[in-house]
């Protein structure tokens, strides 16, 4: 009787592990433990002037988007972001996090201190649900309810510096409340990191993201013709220091925004940037975030910060479907499944970080381009002009790199083989001024270290081809699995075996690694595959290449790209006993010259002092402009200064929507100007000869890098500025 009961015990075991006429799944049950996330901003940004036809960009700025983030928006049954979005089983590989615009406005109400971005209490007015409860308890009651949706945790948006006791108290609240992650965009307290720092001390579960910004949603000299456009945080980028500091203090670090358009090569170029520094250097402990490029996480074994949502059509301007974090025809409203796959494989394979490893790349960049509208991007310079972006064809981490071969156009091709033994294998699409989204196929030729390991595959292929270390003959069965389904299927005797060699045709991978997806999706296949049977091979360390750690001092033709000494720009400067000259005739827009500073400035409240004047105020043309950029081309950058012809104070971010109302000011025989800029709460405010202007800045103006001047056919001198932080 005992031998008739454990018989059927594991017959009954034997059933739920492979069902009947089915395969094993290939996806385990437990969640994922890594720190992917969904984040409200970009459905905060749709939900301005939600339900109406825009004539006008005016009112679609940050502050609006702050403001409509609430209770109702969040869990109200009927289009709820944490009730509608994703699937129940989803979200549980993500955390739910909630971004600017949830805490408290009225300094009054912080508890613990901090300020308008960092203090941790939930606005009273934007969920009176909590508003009776402590801070503490307030956020235990929001990560309960959001739990209960079937999230892993409720994640934290903030930004701005606070002490060390701020910290402390912060953490704690957070520790009390279960809450996982912080999203931490701005502030590092002067490089000492408190809230990193109190965090390991007293809950080190708890994940904390910070960011340096990245110049702009574009990398450098976009508007220019380059064999290749590197990053900031590339050799000789304004951002490199600060970034290798921050990815060794850090748990996560986001390579941050990137225009829709060209999202995935501005990341790659970025996440490339990185690695190939902090490669094969455990002090390197940061993971990298990649914004909403799922394919490309699998490919790199990165995290994202997902901000996608289903949302079409409900917002328009002059007719055209709005949404400048979600633009183009790669229809990202319409690719919920990749975010869904992705999270399912962070349960075979989780992140790993930036100093694990070799990492490789190829030499050649492929460029991508297109001309920007005012539908595509709040980058308002980029309006009717030619952007372009590049990154290496192939990446790859913890490998050698694959072989691509296509008689047309090449897809980018990233490539991992995880710390804890799979393999992820990406291809993502390309843009061009014709096709602003389009998924070409190749031939691809990867190596696999261990045969009996799961291997990822996503994009689109006109042949995979998987290469061992020793011959394939023991194998018995070659398990496929949509990484959505929950069975897996023997493509044994579809696929050719010859040796050491798995070749798989894409159309198989097409109808795979679709199969369980939602109709009307447009994600690219996603599917694991899963090897069996006897003396499945495995190469020893000799799989993983040896790579020399690219210095400084070896870079040479992009490090000319970006490194600039002294001013630099259109506009001609010279030193003289008031301060500086500076002029330029026949140009039809504001001529600037920049230096670089030696060190930028991310975060925090600072003021600028200077006084400036016109050289002759008998010319037809007088103007001055002091300039703070974020790139050396000041493309993201704000303008503080005067049509002093006109007696007109001006103050504007380049290009966007941002700019101070004009007001009439008497310039007199001098001009005396104080800038104050909160890069925390995005504001300007410039005061010449005691009167005032202010204006909000967008998420481009990611940092104070450069300092400079500008003139429009003018010539106009100034004081150099003191800066007071």
């Amino acid at each position: 009787m005992n031998t008739i009961k454990i018989l059927l015990v594991n017959l009954s075991v034997l059933c739920m592990t492979y069902g009947i006429d089915k395969g094993p799944d290939l996806v385990p049950e437990a969640a994922a433990e890594v720190a992917n996330y969904w984040c409200t901003w970009y459905a905060q940004n749709y939900w301005i002037g939600r339900g109406t036809d825009l004539q006008d960009l005016k009112g679609v700025t940050n502050s609006a988007a702050r403001e409509e983030i609430n209770y109702h928006t969040i869990f109200n049954p009927k289009d709820g972001w944490a009730s509608t979005y994703l699937d129940k089983e989803s979200r549980k590989d993500y955390i739910f996090l909630i971004d600017h615009g949830w805490q408290s406005k009225n300094k009054e109400e912080y508890i613990a201190g901090g300020s308008a971005f960092f203090n941790m209490i939930t606005d009273p007015r934007d969920f009176a649900e909590y508003a009776h409860l402590e801070p503490k308890e307030r956020l235990k009651k929001f990560n309960e309810e959001i739990k209960a949706l079937g999230w892993s945790s409720l994640g934290l948006w903030t930004r701005g510096n606070i002490n060390e006791k701020q910290a402390r108290t912060f953490v704690e609240w957070s520790k009390y409340a279960g809450i996982k992650y912080w999203k931490i965009d701005g502030g590092t307290g002067g490089g000492k990191f408190f809230s990193q720092k109190v965090k390991e001390d007293i809950y080190p579960e708890l994940i904390l993201e910070y960011i340096t910004g990245s110049g702009g949603n574009i990398n450098p000299k976009w508007n220019q013709e380059h064999c290749s456009y590197p990053s900031v945080y590339d050799f000789g980028g304004n951002l490199r220091k600060g970034m290798l500091k921050m990815v060794q203090h850090v748990d996560v670090f986001r390579t941050y925004d990137a225009s829709p358009l060209l999202m995935t090569t501005t990341t790659l170029r970025r996440t490339h940037d990185v690695l190939k520094q902090t490669q094969q250097q455990a002090k390197y402990k940061s993971v990298l975030n990649i914004q909403d490029d799922c394919n490309v996480a699998l490919g790199l074994g990165v995290l994202v910060a997902s901000k996608r949502h289903p949302n079409m059509g409900e917002r328009t301007l002059k007719g055209q479907d709005l949404h400048h974090q979600l633009s183009g025809p790669r229809l990202m409203q319409k690719r919920m499944n990749e975010v869904q796959r992705l999270g399912r494989w962070a349960r075979i394979a989780p992140a790993f970080s930036a100093g694990i490893g070799t990492y490789l790349s190829s030499s050649n960049k492929l460029i991508d381009r297109c001309v920007y509208t005012a539908w595509d991007t709040w980058a308002g310079a980029t309006y009717g002009k030619m952007v372009s972006q590049s990154a290496p064809a192939i990446m790859a981490r913890n490998m050698p790199l694959p072989i691509v071969e296509t008689d047309g156009v090449a897809p980018f091709v990233c490539v991992s083989t995880y710390p804890n033994g799979p393999t992820g294998i990406a291809t993502d699409g390309r843009v061009s001024p014709k096709k602003r989204w389009f998924e070409p196929r190749a031939k691809v030729t990867v190596q696999i270290k261990d045969a009996s390991q799961p291997i990822g595959v996503v994009g689109r292929y006109t042949e995979l081809v998987l290469k061992f270390s020793g011959d394939l003959a023991g194998v018995t069965n070659i398990w496929a699995q949509d990484l959505l389904d929950d069975k897996s299927v023997d493509i044994r005797t579809q696929v050719k075996i010859d040796k050491n060699t798995l070749i798989i045709p894409g159309a198989l991978i097409d109808r795979i690694g679709l199969s369980a997806g939602d109709k009307g999706d447009l994600s690219v296949p996603g599917l694991v595959l899963q090897l069996r049977g006897e003396n499945l091979p495995i190469a020893g360390n000799e799989f993983y290449p040896k790579v020399e750690i690219p210095q400084e001092l070896l870079i040479k033709e992009e490090l000319k790209e970006v490194k600039s000494k002294g001013f630099a720009g259109p506009a001609s400067i010279e030193k003289v006993g008031y301060g500086y000259k500076v002029f330029k005739f026949n140009q039809s827009e504001l001529a600037y010259t920049l230096k670089k500073l030696s060190e930028p400035i991310t975060s925090g409240k600072v003021t600028f002092e200077w006084k400036m004047k016109d050289v002759d105020i008998t010319d037809a043309t007088r103007n001055a402009f002091l300039v703070l950029s974020s790139d050396e081309d000041a493309l993201a950058a704000l303008f503080a200064g005067a049509w002093t012809g006109s007696r007109q104070m001006a103050l504007f971010e380049n290009g966007g929507q941002n700019k101070a109302k004009k007001i009439n000011f008497n310039p007199a025989k001098e001009m005396k100007c104080q800038l104050l800029i909160d890069m925390d709460q995005r504001l300007a405010e410039l005061t010449i000869n005691s009167v005032k202007t202010q204006t909000s800045f967008s998420e481009s103006f990611t940092s104070i890098s450069y300092l400079g001047y500008a003139v429009r056919d003018a010539t106009t001198l100034f004081t150099m500025p003191k800066i007071i932080k």
